[in-house]
């Protein structure tokens, strides 16, 4: 128990509460800190995702125009040659 005359004894107390309050919000700091990281670092790589997919479907519509460009002049080249 605290012996409230003894002002050694309540100066230590209220240190202690102090150091352990400037611990706390150390703490809290270092977990929002961390938390900010993780998201924007989630939020770049979803960035980079979206814009992979985006190239990817680019790609495929090339590669589809393309294509029926190849069938179309392979269709003429079957033709013509009957």
């Amino acid at each position: 128990m605290l012996n409230l005359y003894d002002t050694e004894a309540v100066k230590a107390f209220i240190f202690n509460i102090l150091v352990e309050n400037q611990e706390l919000k150390q703490q809290a700091a270092n977990s929002q800190s961390t938390s900010d990281m993780w998201f924007k670092d989630y939020q770049a790589q979803k960035e980079r995702a979206e814009k992979a997919e985006a190239k990817v479907a680019e790609l495929e519509s090339i590669a589809d125009a393309l294509a029926a460009e190849r069938d179309n002049a392979l269709a003429k080249l079957e033709g013509g040659a009957e």
